[in-house]
């Protein structure tokens, strides 16, 4: 008799796919998750530049809106005391002193602020340059407020320019035209000098680069010629 070395293993037959039916997909092993990489010092440079600008604009915005609040109930009534003090109710001094505030405070502004647009400026500069044109505009923006505003200081304004200082802000506004009209123009002349200039200074560059790419004159004798 022969040794059985085990029980026989059952013979298993493939079963086959039914019509129309895909056989089922072998499971796959799971995608390691892909790493992050860290961030270059440049990337956080830049987030950090972010982070710093928006909390300023932030912080800025608040603090203009208290000042705003705060100022409106006094800078009225001063201004228009402060003018009225000038003026002294002639409406002579009144339509003459508008001119001289409307005029002056529109032409410095503009012109500081035409300067930022020199290319040698960074924008730091820039900005300081648009803050320094931005103050220089405060005696008409005060007027401003005056005239358009709708608070009850606004209104004691008006009445104190009425009394005391008639003409001036119908002068004002003229003087506003004035000097925007000037500045303009000044504005105008200076970039149009300035593309001038330029242009000489590019055509002198190229008149001296074809001096030297010319051949040399041929070379004369000492000796006049004999006649």
């Amino acid at each position: 008799m022969s040794e059985s070395t085990g029980p026989a293993e059952p013979t298993r037959t493939p079963v086959k796919p039914q019509d129309g039916a895909t056989p089922a997909a072998a499971p796959t092993s799971p995608k390691p998750a892909k790493a992050k990489r860290p961030r270059t010092p440049e990337q956080l440079e830049r987030r950090a530049a972010v982070i710093r600008f928006t909390v300023f604009v932030v912080v800025g915005a608040v603090l203009t809106v208290l000042l705003y609040f705060l100022l409106s109930a006094f800078i009225p009534r001063w201004w228009s005391q402060s003018v009225g003090r000038q003026v002294g109710g002639r409406i002579g001094a009144g339509v003459v002193l508008g001119l001289l505030y409307g005029s002056v405070f529109t032409f410095l502004p503009l012109i500081v602020l035409a300067q930022a647009r020199h290319r040698a400026f960074r924008w730091p500069t820039k900005v300081i340059i648009a803050l320094v044109a931005a103050a220089l505009t405060a005696p008409n923006l005060m007027t401003l407020g005056i005239a358009v505003g709708t608070g009850a200081a606004a209104r004691a304004g008006n009445r104190t320019l009425d009394v005391l200082a008639p003409g001036f802000r119908q002068a004002t506004l003229w003087g506003v035209v004035l000097g925007a009209v000037a500045a303009i123009a000044v504005v105008l002349l200076a970039v149009l000098w300035d593309r001038r200039t330029r242009e000489l200074k590019l055509l002198r560059a190229q008149v001296d680069q074809l001096q030297k790419d010319l051949p040399p004159a041929l070379p004369t004798s000492a000796d006049p010629p004999r006649p």
